[in-house]
């Protein structure tokens, strides 16, 4: 079970810092981001937990405005 945790959350960061290399216009298979995956790979649950925690929190604000 938290093998299967870690390896969501390891895809999920994977996919979201290839999403920013996309609309920073950069090329992300040219951008070597070599050390962001190795912190990926080491703290991949808690920025998964932060990320979706604010994600949350802003579209609470935006739907409570």
């Amino acid at each position: 079970m938290i093998l299967a945790i870690y390896i969501i959350s390891v895809l999920y960061c994977i996919y979201k810092m290839y999403n920013s290399y996309s609309k920073r216009n950069n090329d992300p298979l040219y951008a070597t981001p070599a050390l962001e995956t190795l912190a990926i790979l080491v703290m991949a649950p808690v920025l998964m937990a932060v990320d979706v925690s604010m994600t949350w929190i802003r579209l609470y604000k935006e739907r409570k405005q």
